[in-house]
């Protein structure tokens, strides 16, 4: 099975703060607690009572800045890296309740069954999954068609998620979802993809980050695709438990790559169709490509979708997911 998941970039360098105002469009009047936020990462605030935010960026940062409220469509900035600090205003429209989407064919599939499968694909089927908890799983839309043997999911709000294995209490607006089927010979329909996408802000599930969170955060680092993408970037495959596998060979670990630097940036072209991953002597996985990727100094890779994770980095879903500015930030 293939996962594709989006995440977005960021990278790490001297501090500098965005301010600005956030105003309703209607009205022109100041909102506050709009949360202002980039995008996969920690670093996030609101607005106060007259509409300014101040929220501090690092030199480099790739992320979205998110802007968003409940009842408003949220704004998605990404040109502020040359700007010196001061954001344009930024006008919220309301946004009028949506209707669901049209299907012109029958959905045979019940909500409950529906639902299960999301969970278990977006989440995750594994003990660590069965400590998330989606507390607004009622916003959850979702629509199987058995002419494309798709399941597709959607949200007109941010997903809230409790994710007590991690020690995260995550915002997720999710603006794509679906796992696509393939029928054997036999005529039965097994589970052949899964992707995903969307923006998401990470807080402190407690006030006091607990040494067990601590500990899972490590775990879940430890051979995940940001993870392989940093040792690859920085060429520290062996050094940090990486071997490279080509055709059931062993290659040495650069061998395959064709690697281009441009100032803090590394352009990678993987040279074989696949590769074979292997962490710690123990986790077997695969990477396949879609033409150039980007890996940011600190290991965010961009776009999303020219890459291709299998085996244990695939199943590595939500429930083991960590801001991009894990081991950049203190804990």
């Amino acid at each position: 099975m293939l996962l594709f998941i989006s995440l977005h970039c960021f990278t790490l360098s001297s501090q500098r703060k965005l301010k600005g105002y956030v105003y309703s469009a209607k009205d022109s009047t100041a909102l506050e607690a709009v949360s202002i936020y980039f995008d996969g990462t920690t670093i996030g605030t609101i607005t106060n009572q007259n509409g300014h935010y101040s929220i501090p960026v690092q030199e480099g940062i790739k992320s979205p800045l998110v802007i968003t409220m409940m009842g408003f469509a949220p704004v998605y900035i990404n040109n502020y890296q040359n700007s010196d600090g001061k954001m344009p205003a930024v006008y919220l429209q309301e946004t009028a309740e949506e209707l669901d989407q049209v299907f012109l064919e029958t959905d045979p599939w019940t909500r409950k069954r529906k639902l299960h499968i999301f969970k278990m694909q977006f989440l995750g089927n594994s003990p660590e999954a069965f400590q998330c908890k989606i507390l607004n799983e009622d916003a959850i839309k979702l629509h199987y068609s058995p002419s494309k043997l798709k399941l597709t999911a959607w949200a007109n709000e941010p997903l809230i998620i409790e994710n007590k294995h991690l020690g995260y209490t995550v915002r997720y607006t999710l603006n794509d979802f679906y796992a696509k089927y393939e029928k054997n010979l036999s005529g039965l329909e097994l589970l052949n993809m899964v992707y995903y996408e969307g923006f998401s802000f990470f807080q402190e599930l407690n006030k006091r980050t607990r040494k067990k969170y601590i500990k899972s955060r490590e775990d879940s680092y430890a051979g995940s695709t940001l993870h392989f993408m940093r040792s690859l970037a920085q060429k520290q495959l062996h050094e940090n438990g990486f071997r490279i596998f080509y055709d059931k060979f062993e290659a040495p670990p650069y061998l395959h790559f064709e690697f281009r630097k441009v100032l803090n940036k590394t352009y990678v072209k993987l040279l074989k169709e696949k590769l074979s991953i292997l962490y710690d002597n123990e986790e077997q996985s695969s990477i396949q490509t879609k033409g150039t990727f980007v890996i940011d100094a600190f290991g965010n890779h961009t776009p999303p979708s020219a890459i291709i994770m299998g085996g244990a980095m695939s199943s590595r879903r939500f429930a083991f997911m960590l801001p991009l500015d894990y081991k950049l930030q203190a804990e």
